[in-house]
């Protein structure tokens, strides 16, 4: 199970296609605008949504309209159908930075590294029992199946609004969103501290930290990967636990919240 190839195009797409924008039809305004798009979209659909409510299960949405904005943020930012994603990421705590991780950066070439930047994640095999919560799930079912669709329409409505709206909406979006999840799912295995012993290379940086809604204490989350938040002390800013709290039910709140201690 990989990344479907056709998500691999969309993305080479956007990583192709975002600096040639930037290159021969460079607008500041619009520059602006898709950066601060990218940051919202991709810590509220992938940080809040894909990663701590659908992968690990830290929360759960109060009720199903904030639901279905996680599910479709996480559609447009690009990085394939929830069910694979989330299979590829509980294999990786499984068995992190080993000969098992699917996207395991120790002791690889710099061309590898490059590729598992670039979401190029070699095949490996999952199986269906690791997301068979997802796959019970009707509203996981209803976005995977039609995930293309949905991203597809999406681009069609950029364009149709205003071709640069397209280009700078999702080309150059998407570009800035995938570029910042690599920075966690790669960048965070090689920079920074640990701050918890952990069997794996994972790292905090509070930069990342800062600027990725909590995403960036990334050895923390290895740490206790059932927990919501990420950031454990007053040092450690977590933008996205204090949203969650705002928006989550108040008894699915799993893990220990460490700024109370």
């Amino acid at each position: 199970m990989r990344v479907d190839q056709k998500t691999n195009m969309f993305q080479l797409a956007c990583y192709v296609g975002g600096p040639l924008v930037l290159i021969f039809n460079f607008n500041a305004a619009y520059l602006f605008g898709s950066w601060l798009f990218s940051w919202i979209v991709v810590h509220v659909g992938i940080s809040m949504g894909l990663h701590r409510c659908f992968s690990h299960k830290s929360w759960e949405p109060k009720n199903n309209f904030i639901l279905i904005i996680l599910h479709f943020l996480s559609v447009i930012n690009t990085v394939g159908p929830t069910i694979p994603w989330t299979a590829t990421h509980r294999i990786h705590h499984k068995y992190s930075d080993t000969d098992k991780d699917p996207h395991c950066i120790r002791n690889s070439t710099l061309w590898q590294k490059f590729k598992l930047w670039h979401n190029f994640v070699p095949y490996h095999h999952v199986s269906p029992r690791i997301v068979i919560d997802l796959l019970k799930d009707p509203y996981h079912r209803f976005f995977n199946k039609y995930y293309f669709h949905i991203l597809v329409g999406w681009g069609l409505l950029l364009f149709a609004i205003n071709p640069d709206l397209f280009m700078y909406g999702y080309l150059v979006s998407t570009m800035f969103c995938l570029h910042t999840i690599s920075w966690i799912t790669v960048g965070a295995h090689m920079f920074g501290h640990k701050d918890t012993d952990t069997n794996d290379d994972s790292k905090n940086t509070f930069i990342m930290g800062l600027y990725s809604w909590g995403e960036g204490w990334h050895n923390n989350h290895h740490a206790a990967p059932w927990s919501y938040a990420f950031g454990w002390n007053r040092g450690q800013p977590d933008f996205g636990k204090w949203l969650i709290e705002k928006l989550a039910k108040p008894d699915s709140l799993k893990g220990v919240n460490y700024y109370d201690k």
